[in-house]
């Protein structure tokens, strides 16, 4: 990765990280603890999708970046709020989470399940709040989150992987969970910067394209790393006695997924031309850590 790219990055994450303070801050001292627990598994995290909406608006439809600031910390709200909801012990009980205790194993589930609900509701509250955006914008925007983190999204994943959790399971099921689990917010993240970007029909389904393909890799590299990866590096708890798209394939296979996802990925970005050299190099980059 460039030191151009590598600079990008952070400057990103260091607004974003900021911003979400300021939205989680509490002067009720009877509440403290709830935003205590919200902070806690909102800070730190590599800021992922933010940096999607970045590069998607800002490189590719010249968005100030003013306007892409709240859009961007609501989408590393909800990921977070799915995080400390994933890790409740009545889902798949990880104690570990960002390298630390998961937010149960601190504040108590039912903290965590309260400040989970908070964050999501902070996330919607800050785009509505938003000065930069337009009426029509703020309500697009809403219908994206809500659909990435409800029945269409997140809430119906994580229920087929409860519920099938231990039993035989195919590549579609699998998929299914992947689609729903994680690259759910990948695309939610391209719907975001079409909208504040102005992108036709056409830009909009590439952008879509792309963050689902990246979506879909993305997760086959975590599945990778709960079979051969370190806890410590990787920084939660791995599922190495689950199945998963890896040991349904085989790694042979699943890094054969990777590069064909990866040139699909890369190949819905054609409409834009130069102007995707600095999304596609950090695609490339999330993709490194497999090799």
């Amino acid at each position: 990765m460039s030191e151009d790219l590598k600079s990008y990055l952070l400057k990103i994450k260091n607004e974003v990280d900021i911003e979400i303070e300021k939205f989680l801050s509490n002067e009720n001292s009877l509440t403290e603890g709830l935003f205590k627990s919200a902070a806690y598994s909102t800070s730190g995290g590599k800021r992922i999708r933010a940096v999607f909406i970045y590069l998607m608006a800002e490189t590719l439809f010249g968005v100030d970046n003013e306007k892409i600031l709240l859009p961007a910390c609501s989408i590393e709200l909800i990921h977070a709020a799915s995080l400390i909801m994933d890790d409740l012990p009545f889902m798949d009980n990880s104690q570990l989470r960002r390298g630390k205790p998961a937010n149960h194993v601190v504040f108590g589930a039912d903290v965590a399940l309260l400040a989970c609900i908070g964050i999501l509701s902070r996330a919607t509250q800050i785009i509505l709040k938003s000065d930069k955006l337009q009426g029509a914008e703020k309500l697009e925007i809403v219908s994206i989150l809500s659909r990435a983190y409800g029945f269409d999204g997140l809430a119906s994943g994580q229920f087929v992987d409860l519920k099938l959790k231990d039993k035989n399971i195919d590549f579609n099921i699998i998929r299914f969970i992947n689609q729903k689990k994680t690259a759910a917010l990948f695309s939610a993240s391209s719907e975001i910067a079409a909208v504040i970007g102005g992108a036709t029909k056409n830009e909009k389904q590439a952008l879509v394209d792309f963050a689902n393909n990246v979506g879909f890799v993305f997760q086959i590299i975590d599945d990778l790393l709960d079979i051969a990866g370190d806890e410590k590096t990787v920084g939660k708890n791995l599922k190495r006695d689950e199945m998963n798209f890896v040991k349904l394939v085989g790694v042979d296979k699943a890094k054969l997924y990777i590069k064909e996802y990866q040139l699909k990925a890369e190949k819905s970005l054609d409409i834009f031309g130069d102007k995707a050299q600095t999304l596609l190099a950090f695609g490339r980059y999330l993709i490194e850590r497999a090799a």
